[in-house]
C-alpha cells in the first residue's frame, strides 16, 4: 500500500467535488491530496489506515481527513459477486479556497476553522451527528447553484459543533507528509502489509528503507508518531478484530492466522490495543448481532 499524491479537480461549474461510489472495492490506494476529505461509509466493513491509526470500520462510518493527511479504507471482500453486496460510499472533497476566495477564514465560520485545523489528524464522526450529516450529504448529492455552499457550510458546521467526534492519530504523529520521505515510507508500508501475516523483520524493513536499524527506529517513529513494531501490531490485530468475528472460529486459531507465535502474546497485544482481550471482543460482537 503506497501513499501517493493524488490531484482532484471539481467540475468546471462546481467549485468542490461529492460523489456516491458504489463498487466491490474500493480502488483508490493509500493516498493523500491537498483538499479536505468527507467519506461516509453507509454498507460495507473493512480496515480503515488514517495517519497512524490503525481501525476496523463498518457501516456507520465517517472520517474528515485534512489536508495531505494519508488514508485508505481497505474493504473486505463481499460474500457474492452481486451488486447488492458492494461497498457503499459519499465522498465530499473540498479546498480551503474557492477561487481564491477564503470562505473559512471569515469571523462567522470561526469554528468550522477550528475544526478543520484538527481535521490534520483525522477525525471520526459518530452517533447522531453521522445521521444528521448523512442526510445533509445526500441533499448535496443533487443541489444546485448556491444550495451547494449553504449545505457544505451547513455540514462543516454541523461537524463543528458535535460532541460525537474523535481525533484518530496519535499527538506525536506528524500530518504533513514531506515530498522526499513518499519513496521511503512507501516501501515499508508495502514490505509491512505484505509480510505481517508472516515472518516480518526490523532488519528487512530497515534494509528495505536502505537504513541501519537504529536510523530506521528513530526516522520511522519521527515520521509516524510510533514504532515500527507497534505499527506492525496494529495491522495485525486489525486483521484478528476481522477474524474474531466469525462465528466458527477460536480466539487461538485467529492468533496464529493474525501471525502471532503464541496466545499469550496475542492476548496482550489485542488488550493494550482493543482495551479487551480476544474472547471479550468476540462476545461483544456476537451481543452486537443479536
Amino acid at each position: 500500500m503506497k501513499p501517493i499524491l493524488i490531484k482532484n479537480s471539481p467540475p468546471p461549474d462546481h467549485s468542490f467535488s461529492i460523489e456516491e461510489r458504489i463498487s466491490k472495492r474500493f480502488s483508490v490506494p493509500y493516498h493523500f491530496h491537498h483538499e479536505y476529505e468527507l467519506t461516509a461509509i453507509l454498507k460495507g466493513k473493512g480496515s480503515r489506515f488514517v495517519g497512524n491509526n490503525i481501525s476496523r470500520f463498518d457501516d456507520t462510518d465517517m472520517v474528515l481527513i485534512g489536508k495531505n493527511l494519508p488514508h485508505h479504507w481497505h474493504n473486505d471482500e463481499p460474500e457474492n459477486e452481486t451488486p447488492e453486496d458492494y461497498i457503499r460510499a459519499i465522498i465530499l472533497k473540498f479546498d480551503a479556497e474557492f477561487n481564491g476566495i477564503r470562505i473559512f477564514d471569515l469571523p462567522e465560520n470561526y469554528q468550522i476553522q477550528r475544526i478543520l485545523s484538527k481535521a490534520d489528524k483525522g477525525i471520526r464522526i459518530t452517533g447522531e451527528t453521522f445521521d444528521r450529516l448523512i442526510h445533509l450529504m445526500e441533499l448535496l448529492l443533487n443541489a444546485k447553484g448556491p444550495e451547494r455552499i449553504s449545505l457544505l457550510l451547513k455540514i462543516l458546521y454541523e461537524i463543528s459543533i458535535s460532541s460525537n467526534i474523535e481525533i484518530l492519530s496519535d499527538t506525536e504523529y506528524l500530518p504533513q507528509v514531506k515530498e522526499n520521505d513518499i519513496d521511503r515510507m512507501n516501501k515499508v508500508y508495502d514490505y509491512i502489509l505484505k509480510h505481517y501475516l508472516g515472518r516480518i523483520s526490523l532488519t528487512e524493513a530497515a534494509s528495505v528503507a536502505c537504513m541501519n536499524e537504529t536510523a530506521f527506529c528513530k526516522y520511522f517513529k519521527k515520521r509516524y508518531g510510533k514504532t515500527f513494531i507497534q505499527v506492525v501490531n496494529e495491522t495485525k490485530i486489525s486483521h484478528a478484530c476481522r477474524q474474531l468475528m466469525g462465528d466458527d472460529i477460536t480466539v487461538t486459531e485467529v492468533c496464529y492466522s493474525s501471525g502471532f507465535n503464541n496466545i499469550s502474546n496475542f492476548t496482550k497485544s489485542f488488550k493494550k490495543i482493543m482495551g479487551m482481550s480476544p474472547n471479550e471482543y468476540k462476545k461483544k460482537i456476537q451481543r452486537m448481532d443479536r
